[in-house]
């Protein structure tokens, strides 16, 4: 009887343990191994591709759960590479990113919908070119892996965006309207 009660009280510890979400724990990207990418229409026929560094970005992740509770994060629109110079130099121009005027883009969570163990959408605040609005994200937990002494956990996400919303009208109709966005973040422990 007594080493019943005891599994018994374990148990509900256990469970206990797991179910207590509390303020969550900070981690933090790892921005050498996270990406952001776009893609676009071009001439109605192709698709550009490229690339925003993503300076910096922190989740908030409850113990016991991979699916965050918050995120924000900073991306540097000036780094933007889509292996063409004078495309580069374009898009850094005032008739897109406008990066002289507006140096950085943010992304700051509203809310987070868990969907199952590993996926979940984030609706947030997406500030681009001066203008804030909101984006929701397609999002889903990858796994984890080892990063020396530390636990990384791997995140993918989506959305697609109309970058006329952000005033970024330039370009129309050659330029796409639309523009994909995917996200491949790694974050570990801090």
């Amino acid at each position: 009887m007594k080493t019943r009660r005891s599994v018994t009280i374990a148990a509900v510890l256990a469970i206990a343990c797991i179910a207590a979400t509390g303020p969550g724990e900070n981690w933090t990207a790892d921005v050498a191994r996270s990406t952001a990418t776009f893609s676009t229409g071009h001439l109605f026929v192709s698709t550009v591709t490229g690339t925003i560094p993503i300076k910096s970005a922190e989740l908030t992740i409850p113990p016991g759960s991979a699916i965050p509770t918050s995120l924000k994060a900073t991306l540097d629109p000036a780094g933007v590479d889509t292996h063409d110079t004078a495309r580069d130099a374009d898009l850094r121009s005032s008739r897109f990113l406008d990066v002289a005027t507006y140096p950085t883009m943010t992304f700051e969570s509203t809310s987070v919908t868990r969907i199952d163990a590993s996926r979940f959408t984030v609706t947030g605040n997406l500030t681009l070119h001066g203008v804030t609005r909101p984006v929701t994200l397609s999002a889903r937990y990858v796994g984890e892996s080892a990063a020396g002494s530390a636990l990384r956990l791997s995140y993918e996400a989506n959305a697609t965006i109309d970058r006329t919303q952000w005033g970024m009208t330039g370009g129309a109709p050659v330029v796409g309207t639309s523009i994909a966005i995917d996200l491949k973040v790694d974050v570990t422990h801090g």
